[in-house]
């Protein structure tokens, strides 16, 4: 008996040495190859889903091999329903994915989409009478939230990032929480970056009859252009965003002022630089940013009309 208790004990600190060696093998392991635990999130509007161009799928990997994000929040996943996303998201290693189009019984016309390393949990795809809706979702413990806000109304787009908020503030303030996407609304962090040659340029247009008012597009409404308050440039929109205590991350990294619309691609002669796609998040993740950029690349300048955002979190 007390033969067969030593040698237990002995099994068991053989084990124990095993492990600790096996652990320590595995430390080195990742350090000599660089791997972390940062999460890095990208957010990208793609421009009709690359406009299901087999060239820019490719170049968009390419990208991707470089930045080598966790998880992808999508605008304008036109021409992907499910099936298409899983198989495209699976050629750049993300084995979860979700989309937010009329599959899932969501009538918007400019899909959603989420792409991840790790579980998507949670989901829900909100229209609820806004333009393009958002998702959202859980993922490594992190509150998500991917939208697309309203592109004609000052109105319109109030009232969606309204109801973000307002699901926001139900949310665990010990979590972190992420709001990203295509905005469509000017920063007042940005004021100094916009002068009387942009609020010009949307005077001309303001009041707009759109053409294609009642169609689909347009979820069948008639549609004028009313992007000013009091002949003004808007930063209400935004300005909700950080008063609910939210952080633009690009802003804390890059004090001075980076468009992300257009791409050169897409610039025209008279295009005025714009910042309209944003990452925010609350109080717990801010101190963990240790990177932010807007993409800007031969790659990204041809990919989409706007740049993508890129975050990473220690």
């Amino acid at each position: 008996m007390l033969i067969n208790r030593k040698a237990r004990f002995g099994n068991r600190i053989s084990r124990f040495l095993f492990s600790g060696m096996l652990m320590g093998l595995l430390f080195f392991y990742n350090i000599s190859h660089g791997q972390t635990n940062h999460l890095k999130v990208l957010s990208y509007n793609a421009f009709y889903g690359f406009e299901q161009d087999k060239d820019k799928f490719n170049a968009f990997n390419r990208l991707l091999e470089d930045l080598d994000p966790d998880i992808i929040l999508f605008q304008e996943m036109n021409g992907f329903d499910q099936n298409k996303l899983s198989q495209f998201a699976n050629g750049y290693g993300h084995k979860y994915s979700v989309i937010m189009n009329k599959e899932f019984g969501v009538p918007n016309t400019h899909p959603l989409a989420i792409s991840s390393k790790y579980p998507i949990l949670n989901v829900q795809r909100v229209l609820d009478d806004m333009w393009h809706g958002y998702i959202y979702a859980t993922i490594n413990d992190v509150h998500i939230f991917n939208l697309h806000l309203a592109p004609f109304t000052v109105l319109d787009r109030k009232k969606d990032i309204e109801k973000v908020i307002a699901q926001a503030k139900l949310l665990d303030v010990d979590k972190g929480i992420i709001i990203a996407g295509d905005f469509n609304a000017l920063s007042p962090m940005d004021t100094h970056a916009y002068g009387e040659e942009l609020l010009e340029s949307m005077r001309s247009i303001e009041g707009r009859y759109e053409t294609k008012s009642g169609t689909e597009i347009l979820r069948f409404r008639e549609i004028h252009r009313n992007n000013l308050i009091d002949d003004q440039i808007d930063y209400s929109v935004i300005g909700h965003v950080l008063d609910a205590g939210y952080s633009d991350v690009i802003k804390k990294i890059h004090p001075d002022f980076i468009n992300s619309v257009p791409t050169e691609g897409h610039r025209k002669r008279n295009s005025k630089l714009r910042r309209i796609d944003y990452i925010f998040v609350n109080p717990v993740l801010i101190d963990n940013v240790i990177r932010a950029e807007i993409v800007k690349n031969e790659l990204t300048d041809h990919l989409s009309d706007h740049y993508p955002v890129f975050i990473t979190f220690k």
